[in-house]
C-alpha cells in the first residue's frame, strides 16, 4: 500500500495517544475493534488485488482505498 496511507498499527498508535474520555467506553471500544478488523480485512483484500496475476481492476483497488480511508477517519473521530 502507498506510504501516505496509515497502516492499522500506525492508526492504533495515533489513536492511543489522542484518546479522550468517551461517553460510553464499552460501546466505543467495540466499535473501534470492529473498525480495526474491517480495515485489516480491506487492506488484505487490496493487497490481494494488487498481487493478482489476473487483469488489474483499478476501480476495485480505488474502492478499497476509499473504504479504508473512510473507516480510518471514523475510527479517529471515535477516539476524540
Amino acid at each position: 500500500m502507498a506510504d501516505n496511507n496509515y497502516t492499522c498499527l500506525n492508526l492504533e498508535k495515533d489513536v492511543a495517544s489522542s484518546l479522550d474520555n468517551p461517553l460510553d467506553p464499552h460501546r466505543s471500544t467495540q466499535l473501534r475493534e470492529k473498525l480495526v478488523a474491517e480495515i485489516q480485512a480491506l487492506e488484505e483484500q487490496l493487497s490481494a488485488l494488487q498481487d493478482s496475476a489476473d487483469a488489474v481492476d483499478f476501480s476495485m483497488q480505488q474502492t478499497c482505498r476509499e473504504m479504508i480511508h473512510s473507516r480510518q477517519q471514523l475510527y479517529l473521530k471515535l477516539c476524540r
